[in-house]
């Protein structure tokens, strides 16, 4: 169960109650100080639906091909290059693969 943010403005309570609620949004943001995308979020929610939900991404855009990674680690394997170096020769040719990345790679 994730747990409420602690600068979190709302509760599920107050939620549902925004949800559920037929007064007109300028009227509800005043009362919790929120903004009326907030108030328009949870009403199209609907009152079910007033838990907090996940911020992790559903896929990683850094995470790089089967064939990327064994490049990578039959480059190492052949010339010994320590990371910057491998870094800078992978770089010519796999350009969207930072030092960060090559890292992970060679770390799994």
């Amino acid at each position: 169960m994730l747990a409420i943010h602690p600068n979190a403005r709302t509760t599920p309570a107050v939620r549902a109650e925004i949800a559920s609620s037929s007064e007109g949004s300028s009227v509800l943001d005043r009362r919790y100080g929120v903004s009326t995308e907030t108030i328009r979020k949870w009403r199209q929610r609907g009152p079910t639906d007033c838990r907090d939900r996940s911020a992790r991404p559903h896929k990683l855009p850094w995470r790089a091909s089967d064939g990327e990674r064994a490049i990578v680690c039959a480059l190492r394997r052949s010339t010994g290059f320590p990371l910057d170096a491998l870094t800078f020769v992978v770089s010519h040719f796999l350009p969207h693969l930072n030092r960060d990345a090559v890292y992970r790679i060679l770390k799994a």
